[in-house]
């Protein structure tokens, strides 16, 4: 029966490109009987197809509510009380979905002390008196008490210009990393596969939570922390690392569907990449302050094609 039928990725995957083209209302005569051809060549097909239109009504409302809300520069959040855990676990699971679609990153910004909004960068002043530049969709947790100075970067990109004190470290962790100064300039941007450690003045030490010792940094050097090991140093360009501050996403032979990810911090939709092409590499120079223009560039260079199914919703095939 068909219910007993669990439709395969691909299926589904499928299923949500064919809904978005048919919601874009960009589906031709020729496409409306291939989509028709797809749904009866097999049973989960159909489906894959029917659950997705579930999903996506249950979405559309309150996601468009969601993605209009203004968002303030950066925002100190209050951890939620016992109270409100059980007010959150009562919401509808359509509502749920709905937060993720437009917000995946809900739980962990209640987890952050700040959270970057959508502009290019924003600055923020940390009880020690040092100094904070997030990119787009950055978000961090802090604790300065009894004397300690340590933040934690949950995701996103920041330049850190730090206070010199005699006796109390900077410390920074980033995932599989641990980022120690005394008073310095560095750049830390985690990235889904590895964390990258970047210096600009004075030095610092990176350790991997699998490492021995750590790498020293000077100026103009660089290092990458994967699996829980750091990488060899190597010499960073520090024009390009830091040109996220001027607006510009520089990257170098990296998967698309990482591309997009960072891309996506600076808009307020979701942006999918469907099949192989998410795992091409591709070099080059984005403008963060024009995601079409960007996502064309990617198109161009990759031979795909943009869908703008909503203006939540975008997909890069």
């Amino acid at each position: 029966m068909q219910r007993d039928i669990e439709p395969t990725d691909e299926q589904k995957d499928k299923a949500a490109f064919w809904l978005a083209k048919r919601a874009g209302g960009s589906l031709s005569e020729d496409e409306k009987r291939q989509l028709e051809d797809w749904l009866n060549a097999a049973p989960g097909n159909r489906l894959a197809f029917d659950q997705m239109r579930i999903l996506w009504a249950q979405l559309e409302a309150p996601a468009k509510r969601l993605a209009q809300k203004s968002k303030l520069p950066w925002k100190r959040l209050r951890r939620p009380g016992w109270r409100g855990s059980l007010a959150l676990l009562g919401a509808s699971c359509a509502l749920w979905a709905a937060v993720w679609f437009t917000s995946p990153n809900i739980l962990q910004d209640w987890q952050a002390d700040i959270v970057a909004g959508r502009d290019i960068a924003t600055t923020a002043t940390l009880p020690d008196g040092s100094t904070l530049t997030l990119s787009a969709d950055t978000a961090l947790s802090t604790n300065f008490e009894q004397g300690r100075r340590q933040v934690t970067l949950l995701r996103g990109q920041a330049l850190f210009d730090v206070a010199h004190h005699d006796t109390s470290p900077f410390i920074v962790n980033a995932k599989e990393a641990t980022v120690r100064v005394v008073g310095t300039r560095f750049n830390v941007d985690l990235q889904p596969d590895q964390t990258v450690v970047s210096v600009n003045r004075g030095a610092v030490e990176v350790t991997g939570n699998a490492d021995t010792n750590p790498a020293r940094l000077i100026p103009g050097q660089s290092v990458s922390v994967r699996d829980g090991h750091s990488s060899a140093i190597t010499s960073a360009n520090l024009d390009l690392v830091l040109s996220w501050l001027n607006g510009q996403i520089s990257v170098q032979n990296i998967p698309v569907g990482d591309l997009t990810d960072q891309l996506e911090r600076y808009g307020t939709g979701r942006i999918v990449v469907i099949g192989p092409l998410a795992s091409r590499k591709i070099s080059g120079t984005f403008p963060a302050t024009d995601i079409d223009r960007a996502l064309d560039t990617i198109a161009a260079a990759t031979d795909s094609t943009v869908l703008h199914s909503t203006p939540w919703l975008t997909i890069l095939f």
